[in-house]
C-alpha cells in the first residue's frame, strides 16, 4: 500500500507498507528538475512521483543497493536520467543485488518477473555536492547497515535524508559492520545544529533525536549492555535484535 504526502511545497514523500516493514522515498522538485532519493522496492510502488515528474530532468540516488530501496526505476523515464550511488552501491550490482532479485522473482514470479535492475551511472567515493536551480544536495558516504550506504543533506532546507543509517527501533547490523565509524559518523551528524528533520528511510520522521536514538543503540551492542526492546516490538525487529548480538560478537568494531 502506497501513502504520498506533500512535505512542504518541493518535496514528496511516498510510504510503502511491506509484509515486515514500510519503507519511505523523497521527490525533491524544482521547475525543471526532479531528484529521487530511491525508488522503492517495485516499478508500481513509483508511479504516484509520475505527475510531479512530467518533463523534468530527473536525478535517482540510491541511499544503497538493497532490493528495497532500487527496484521501482524502470517505472521512470530512466533513459535519460543520471542514476548517482556510491561506488560500492555499483559494484552490488554485479554481485548481491541480482542475486536478491533472481531469488525474488523464483519465489514470487507474478509479481517480479518483468523487473530489472538499473546500475548507477554516476558514482563516487567520499562525497559528492550536486546543485540544482533552487536547491543543492551534499551526498556523503555513511557505511554502517551496508557498506555502500549514504546520507543526503539540503543544506538550504535544513534536511537529512538518512537512509537506513537510522531506524526506529532499530536498523540491522551486518557481520560486515564498520561499527565504529557508523557510530562516529551518526554523532557527527547528530551534532550539525543546521540539521532541522531528519528522513530516515524507515520508521518515523523526526529531529535530530532520532539520530541519538540509533547512536544509543549501536553503543549499547558495542559494549554488550543490554538493549532495553519496545513493549510492542514486532516479530520481524525482534529477529533482527537477535541477529543483531549474533553479527556484533565477530566484529572488531
Amino acid at each position: 500500500m502506497s501513502s504520498l504526502y506533500q512535505f512542504n511545497p518541493d518535496i514528496w514523500i511516498n510510504d510503502i507498507k511491506l509484509d515486515d516493514y514500510d519503507v519511505r522515498n523523497v521527490l525533491i522538485t524544482d521547475q525543471k528538475n526532479a531528484v529521487i532519493w530511491d525508488t522503492q522496492s517495485h516499478p508500481e510502488d513509483i508511479n504516484c512521483f509520475l505527475p510531479h515528474i512530467k518533463d523534468k530532468k530527473i536525478t535517482v540516488i540510491y541511499s544503497h543497493a538493497d532490493w528495497d530501496h532500487i527496484w521501482g526505476t524502470t517505472a521512470l523515464p530512466y533513459k535519460d536520467a543520471r542514476i548517482i550511488g556510491h561506488d560500492l552501491c555499483l559494484s552490488r550490482f554485479s554481485s548481491d543485488a541480482p542475486v536478491k532479485l533472481s531469488e525474488m522473482q523464483r519465489s514470487n514470479p507474478h509479481r517480479f518477473e518483468n523487473i530489472h535492475l538499473l546500475s548507477p551511472t554516476d558514482t563516487f567515493s567520499s562525497d559528492l555536492t550536486l546543485n540544482f536551480d533552487k536547491f543543492s544536495l551534499e551526498l556523503h558516504h555513511l557505511p554502517g547497515h551496508t557498506l555502500d550506504s549514504i546520507a543526503a543533506f539540503l543544506p538550504d532546507k535544513g534536511i537529512l535524508l538518512i537512509g537506513d543509517a537510522i531506524e526506529t527501533p532499530f536498523p540491522f547490523v551486518p557481520p560486515d559492520c564498520p561499527l565504529s565509524r557508523w557510530i562516529e559518523e551518526l554523532k557527527r551528524w547528530q551534532a550539525d545544529h543546521r540539521i532541522q528533520t531528519v528522513i530516515p528511510s524507515h520508521g518515523p520522521i523526526g529531529g535530530r533525536e532520532q539520530i541519538k536514538n540509533t547512536i544509543d543503540y549501536l553503543e549499547n551492542l558495542k559494549t554488550g549492555i543490554e538493549n532495553k526492546l519496545p513493549a510492542d516490538v514486532t516479530d520481524f525487529y525482534y529477529k533482527t535484535h537477535e541477529e543483531n548480538l549474533r553479527n556484533v560478537q565477530n566484529l572488531t568494531h
